[in-house]
């Protein structure tokens, strides 16, 4: 889902679809218990939302919903490292993610891999429960990186009932700014 547009009529239903609550203007205060909703991200995402008092349409303008990971980390021998979130469906469990899900749909792992096994190699992982479409969501971006699902690798496993997003090395050229704990701020916008 993209950004909610910069200028004009914006509707409750359109705030509604952009961060998945209901049609109660109390539940879009950004970050406290409706954090669920609209995130702050701590980087400067949505920081026209209020926390409380007075909220209005307009506050919304550019607003969006992303993801916002605590890294952790996994290493498997000392050929891979992974870090990011994962919920443990793909590989071991590591990190948080908040939300968990995105559209109705978990998700089961953000994390960027770092391969040494006949050079240096680095790629960036999502995968969601369900079939998905390679541009039910178009880019992801955390920073340093945009990626766009039009040049990740898609699959669906159906044994796992895990969709995944997979971009190499081309396109992913280190595992900055992942690190162990860190905090980033992900955002998909379709």
């Amino acid at each position: 889902m993209s950004r909610l547009q910069t200028s004009g009529a914006i509707s409750l239903a359109d705030i509604r679809n952009q961060f998945g609550g209901s049609y109660q203007m109390s539940q879009y205060y950004r970050g406290g218990t409706n954090a669920t909703y609209v995130h702050s991200y701590g980087s400067g995402h949505n920081t026209n939302v209020p926390t409380s008092g007075a909220i209005d349409f307009a506050d919304f303008y550019g607003a969006h919903r992303g993801w916002h990971i605590i890294c952790g980390q996994i290493n498997y021998g000392s050929a891979i490292s992974n870090w990011g979130y994962s919920n443990g469906q793909v590989i071991g469990a590591m990190g948080s993610c908040a939300p968990n899900n995105y559209r109705g749909a978990v998700i089961a792992g953000i994390y960027r891999v770092r391969t040494t096994f006949k050079g240096t190699q680095h790629s960036q992982v999502i995968y969601m429960r369900g079939n998905r479409a390679r541009n039910w969501f178009n880019r992801y971006t955390d920073g340093n990186f945009t990626l766009y699902t039009s040049n990740a690798s898609h699959f669906y496993n159906s044994s796992t009932g895990l969709t995944g997003w997979i971009w190499g090395q081309s396109y992913v050229n280190s595992t900055a700014p992942y690190s162990n704990g860190a905090t980033i701020s992900p955002e998909t916008i379709q």
